[in-house]
């Protein structure tokens, strides 16, 4: 028998899909398993903004948490195995923590899986690169599993040869199972699908195309009548899509589109959109009949030139006729914007401006959230362009001469006030990002720079977190 935890910090409010569908793979393998959403209960208890500065950065611990942890490790400690879902970097802190605790209670094997083996994505130094080989190092655990779980886990358990080899086909997934939570104990009855792995772009700052090598999708129709199925068995209402694009594949796209269509059910769905040339009246129509409430897109910046030094591909005429589309069908959207791209100019930067005026015309339907550009180990962005300093406040000579984190800022902030002039709906964690930028901010004011000119310090070489970075 083996437990599957979850780990914060993820969002709290709906199930940690990750675990639920691991034991779909299980029981598919004979295998029984009990799921324990760890981050729902150990979140809910002490309230997610209370956490959040210890889980996300370490700092601000409580021991009542550590108490609070060692309560639950005894639900666990008779169990033959122990799987750990580790889905991002934001829950190494917790997960250190808790196998500090947990390993002297139990003989159980503990197996991690998961993205947050890494810190790829992450400029913070309390994220390691090798997380899982620490912990192994550490005696903490006994095994680790990177890649995908779907035939690894169960593989592990029964004594096979296990590999982190992509899985080539993705039909006939095996269904998440909820049997072992209370759905009603969540805010909402949220569904997470995974239509696809990997990623159609290889933008520069995305380290997506170093962890899948291959992207693959499944039928539209399969997805449609897993949504289906969900809200049969489990009354799920609403869907979040795991995959890097809902609409990589168009044709599994339009496909899936049509058919939830058809199936005429009250479930609304959610998921990450890039625009695309060629959409036509009926794509959009179909989008909106399917139950899409809202899109999350990667427009990243205005300038059409800064999109394609990104590799992000895809024209302002078509930007600016997609977010049309997109408003006269009502259809919700979330700009995911950065500032602060190397070959960013002012006037790239306007235009990014522009975009966010604009788009004041459909200032109800529109979220937009907005980043500092990081610069992450495993993307093209880190190993190819000449980025110099520190990695956590980088600098880059473009056209218009030094590119610095300070001003980086002064855009960020220019942003943020044209988004809240525009009534745009602004970015919940607004207030948490400045205080982590003015932290780095003071410390680019305190470093001396001439002695890393032209040199490339890698996070794990950056000096430890100085006293204010606890707020």
């Amino acid at each position: 028998m083996i437990a599957l935890l979850s780990t914060p910090l993820q969002v709290h409010t709906i199930p940690t899909s990750a675990i639920f569908f691991l034991k779909g793979c299980l029981k598919k393998e004979g295998i029984e398993s009990t799921c324990f959403d760890l981050n729902a209960e150990f979140t809910n208890h002490f309230d997610a903004n209370n956490v959040r500065m210890w889980c996300e950065f370490g700092t601000n611990y409580k021991d009542e948490y550590g108490a609070w942890i060692e309560n639950y490790c005894k639900k666990l400690i008779n169990y033959e195995w122990i799987g750990i879902s580790v889905f991002t970097y934001n829950s190494q802190v917790f997960t250190r923590k808790l196998l500090e605790i947990l390993r002297p209670m139990t003989k159980a094997k503990i197996v991690l899986g998961g993205l947050g083996l890494t810190n790829s994505g992450s400029d913070v130094e309390v994220h390691t690169f090798d997380f899982g080989g620490e912990m192994k190092n550490a005696g903490l655990i006994d095994y680790f599993l990177k890649g995908e779980g779907d035939k690894q886990l169960p593989n592990l358990i029964k004594g096979k040869h296990y590999t982190s080899a992509q899985i080539d086909c993705l039909d006939n997934l095996p269904l998440p199972d909820y049997s072992d939570v209370d759905l009603n104990n969540y805010h909402a009855k949220v569904h997470t699908v995974t239509g696809s792995r990997g990623c159609v772009r290889r933008c520069t700052f995305c380290d997506v195309g170093g962890l899948w090598k291959k992207y693959r999708y499944r039928p539209g129709k399969d997805i449609a009548n897993e949504i289906v199925e969900m809200y049969k068995k489990y009354k799920m209402d609403y869907i979040n899509f795991s995959d890097s694009l809902v609409n990589g594949s168009m044709k599994a796209f339009r496909e899936f589109c049509v058919e939830l269509a058809k199936a005429n059910i009250p479930v609304k769905w959610r998921g990450m959109f890039i625009f695309r040339s060629g959409m036509t009246n009926k794509d959009w129509d179909m989008i909106k009949a399917s139950g899409c409430d809202k899109l999350d897109i990667g427009i990243e910046s205005g300038s059409e030139r800064v999109r394609y030094d990104m590799k992000k591909k895809f024209t302002n005429e078509c930007m600016y006729n997609s977010i049309d589309e997109l408003g006269k069908r009502g259809i919700t959207m979330t700009y995911l914007m950065m500032v602060g791209y190397p070959t960013e100019t002012e006037k790239d930067f306007q235009d990014t401006i522009d975009l966010l005026k604009w788009s004041k015309k459909y200032k109800e339907l529109i979220e937009v959230r907005t980043n500092i550009v990081m610069i992450v180990r495993n993307t093209p962005l880190y190993d190819d362009i000449a980025w110099y300093d520190h990695a956590e406040t980088w600098r880059y000579i473009n056209s218009e001469g030094e590119l610095t984190f300070s001003e980086r800022f002064r855009r960020w902030k220019k942003a943020i006030a044209t988004i809240k002039h525009a009534g745009l709906i602004p970015d919940n964690r607004q207030f948490q990002l400045e205080d982590v930028f003015r932290i780095r901010l003071q410390k680019e004011r305190e470093r001396d720079h001439s002695r890393v000119k032209g040199i490339q310090v890698p996070l794990d070489q950056v000096p430890p977190p100085m006293d204010s970075l606890t707020l």
